[in-house]
């Protein structure tokens, strides 16, 4: 008989990676073998198994508590051998929330998140917990490379930032570097208008800024309505589609949000500040099992510094003095129609797409000052003062907002673009006569411009 091992040194086994088989008796000795989604660590003497749809399994437990059931050590294919006795079901708390977004999330993208819903999880005491057949060599409870130091390293580094943007690109880059997360993105938004809208990415081909996420769409949207770390460890399992998050997107013009061809596991974080929330971290890896719960503790601490920064970034302060708009000649060269529709926003250099929603009102208002007459300096406060934007109350995400419009610009290259000149200030320098169009509506969509 093999040598007991604990939990702690198994503990890739309960990424959900590979699917679990729990063995169970009937009164009669009558076996039944059943699959499961997930085996879930509670601590270091009891598991949580999901219960969704196995009857028989239910049945048998209640006639006999013991049961076995076996794991998988995704990257040694290891197998063990856990012998259980029922303890009780918990269909609300901390474990059966986390278990829950776990399902939910591998459900999310293809279509069954009805069938694979957690209706409760089945608590057992672990009475032994062994490997089956011969390992190589005993199992060793895993010990994270230094995380403390990275995440010391992680914060030093966001507060040596001096505003929004080095902000955003210091944390997807250290999210890189450090922890060898190599593909994110950031998202921010509110929670009014239903999207979050991305404002950076790494390690990408194509940009990221801009791209909309409605707040009800796979992991992304899952992570912001229960304020949770969501991790799919393996997504081809999970039926999680590579553009699973932008399932129920808008039909209209928009920006894609990019996306591995074939990610093997994904993780959502929310930003969270004060209760509220401010956008999501998404983070794809073509590995499979690289997010999971070994790491979720450490992607919320990550969050969490995230959200802090940003928001300390974006708060108003008082006015300080700003450099000057650059002086610029007179436009020159063809003129450059920029059309705006009111139904949604939306704003085009001549027959491309460049943004829409409240940035796209944004660049609107920008684009008819400096029409009327010549202006090129703004500042925040005004644009927070003026009611016509329609910005939010409280968090509106006006440096996300303009960070994105800046990005948008500078990548048309239409001659119009938006320069920071200090903390609060920034000044539109067009080089380009311009021929401004407005397309009015008066349907439904119309939302700020009927106040």
């Amino acid at each position: 008989m093999s040598e007991p091992v604990t939990l702690e040194s198994i503990m890739a086994c309960f990424r959900g990676v590979v699917p679990s088989s729990f063995a169970t008796c009937a009164a009669d000795g009558t076996p039944n073998i059943s699959f499961l989604s997930l085996v879930h660590y509670v601590d270091a003497g009891r598991v949580g198994l999901s219960r969704q749809f196995f009857n028989k399994t239910r049945v048998n437990l209640d006639v006999n508590p013991f049961g076995q059931v076996r794991v998988v050590d995704p990257g040694t294919l290891a197998e063990f051998a856990l012998d259980l006795r029922y303890l009780h079901t918990e269909t609300e708390g901390a474990t059966f929330d986390t278990m829950a977004a776990a399902i939910e999330a591998s459900a999310a993208g293809g279509d069954m998140s009805g069938v694979f819903r957690l209706r409760g999880v089945d608590v057992h005491q672990v009475l032994r917990c062994a490997p089956v057949g011969v390992v190589a060599t005993a199992p060793q409870a895993p010990v994270e490379r230094d995380v403390l130091g990275r995440l010391d390293e992680f914060t030093r580094r966001l507060s040596q930032c001096g505003d929004y943007a080095e902000a955003t690109r210091t944390a997807l880059r250290s999210l890189d570097d450090l922890f060898g997360f190599t593909q994110s993105i950031l998202l921010v938004g509110d929670e009014g208008d239903g999207h979050l809208f991305a404002v950076a990415g790494n390690g990408y081909p194509s940009p990221a800024a801009g791209a909309e996420v409605p707040l009800s769409a796979g992991v992304i949207g899952m992570a912001a309505d229960r304020r949770q770390v969501v991790c799919v460890s393996n997504v081809a399992r999970g039926r999680v589609m590579q553009h699973a998050m932008s399932g129920g997107c808008d039909s209209g013009p928009g920006i894609p949000l990019p996306a591995l061809d074939a990610a093997g596991s994904v993780a959502a974080v929310p930003l969270v500040v004060q209760g509220g929330l401010t956008g999501v971290l998404y983070l794809e890896s073509a590995a499979i099992g690289t997010f999971g719960p070994h790491n979720e503790r450490v992607l919320r601490l990550l969050g969490g510094y995230v959200a802090a920064a940003l928001s300390g970034l974006a708060a108003d302060e008082p006015a300080r003095e700003a450099d000057g708009p650059p002086a610029l000649p007179a436009p020159t060269g063809t003129t450059l129609r920029i059309t705006y529709y009111q139904a949604d926003d939306s704003v085009f250099a001549g027959d491309g797409y460049v943004i829409k929603g409240v940035a796209g009102r944004i660049l609107w208002k920008l684009l008819g000052a400096h029409a009327a007459d010549g202006r090129t300096a703004f500042t925040n406060r005004e644009l927070r003062l003026d009611e016509a934007l329609g910005l939010p109350p409280g968090n509106d995400n006006l440096e996300a907002r303009l960070l994105v419009l800046r990005k948008r610009l500078a990548a048309g290259g239409h001659g119009v673009q938006i320069e920071r000149t200090g903390r609060g200030h920034f000044a539109l320098l067009v080089t380009r006569p311009l021929e401004l169009l407005e397309v009015p509506t008066s349907g439904p969509m119309r939302s700020a411009h009927a106040k």
